[in-house]
């Protein structure tokens, strides 16, 4: 698997994650202090940083 791949897989992981609490990107935003364009790009793989992904987790729970 490459690094693009794993980062889409991540990416996909959480966004399934959001939406099955029921968060929208700006919920997820004010939750965890990061824009909704960062956080997209997480979603769609094109951002991989792992600070940014540790703190959506904490607020997802």
């Amino acid at each position: 698997m490459s690094l693009d791949d794993a980062g889409k897989t991540v990416g996909s992981r959480l966004r399934e994650a959001r939406i099955s609490r029921s968060y929208s990107l700006e919920d997820l935003a004010i939750a965890t202090g990061l824009t909704e364009a960062e956080i997209s790009a997480i979603e769609v793989g094109t951002s991989i940083d792992a600070l940014h992904i540790e703190r959506i987790e904490h607020a997802l729970g």
